[in-house]
């Protein structure tokens, strides 16, 4: 039986004209596919209960006006179930984390991650890392930065050895993006761009050593 899956990093909408249909098409494939097929959620995925972005800029919105008949009856009917069915991260044990942002001293454990606080929450959707040492509030507004020594501290925490996330594709523009002494990578499969999107291929045997595919 195969073992092969596909894990999806977030932010599917407000990165070109075709969010609705990027979401349409990721919602068949978790039906059709249920079991090999991981959606996360990414800080674009990041709503309140009454449909309020929380976050800047937002085209979705504007894309369900004109393709699905109004904003709030796509939100309610549509996007608010999308957004129930994404994760916050996933986990090969003992290797790799997958998420959208990044991480924090927030996270004590794997129960952090599988029963979040809100804190947690926006540290995982909005963090990114930086070059040095030290965690401090993100220039994002939400979310932190966080340096080589919270990175080095969250995995041993979480028994695992590297990081995959995305959220910044201005990174990756022509492959991944490796911070962190090569435990922090950084994936982008958006043109907008202009760079060109790939994919990590993960070595079954092996999950961290990784490749790349140009798509």
């Amino acid at each position: 039986m195969s073992r092969d899956f596909i894990v999806f990093l977030g932010d599917y909408a407000d990165r070109g004209l075709y969010g609705v249909e990027v979401i349409d098409t990721i919602s068949s494939l978790l039906e059709e596919y249920s079991g090999r097929i991981v959606a996360l959620k990414g800080n674009h995925e990041d709503y309140s209960d009454d449909g309020e972005p929380r976050f800047y800029p937002c085209d979705l919105v504007y894309e369900a006006e004109r393709k699905k008949g109004g904003w709030m009856r796509y939100f309610v009917e549509e996007f608010k179930l999308f957004i129930e069915r994404l994760y916050l991260a996933a986990m090969i044990p003992g290797e790799i984390l997958m998420v959208h942002g990044g991480v924090s001293s927030r996270i004590k454990s794997i129960s952090d991650l599988r029963y979040p606080s809100l804190l947690v929450e926006r540290d995982v959707l909005w963090s990114d890392p930086w070059g040095g040492y030290g965690e401090y509030p993100s220039r994002r507004g939400a979310g932190v930065e966080f340096g080589i020594d919270i990175t080095e501290e969250v995995c041993d925490r979480l028994g695992i050895k590297m990081i995959v996330r995305s959220h910044e594709p201005m990174k990756a523009l022509s492959g991944p993006c490796y911070e962190h002494n090569g435990r922090v990578v950084t994936v982008s499969s958006t043109r907008v761009y202009g760079g060109k999107p790939f994919i990590l291929v993960l070595d079954p045997e092996t999950p961290t050593n990784i490749s790349h595919i140009f798509i």
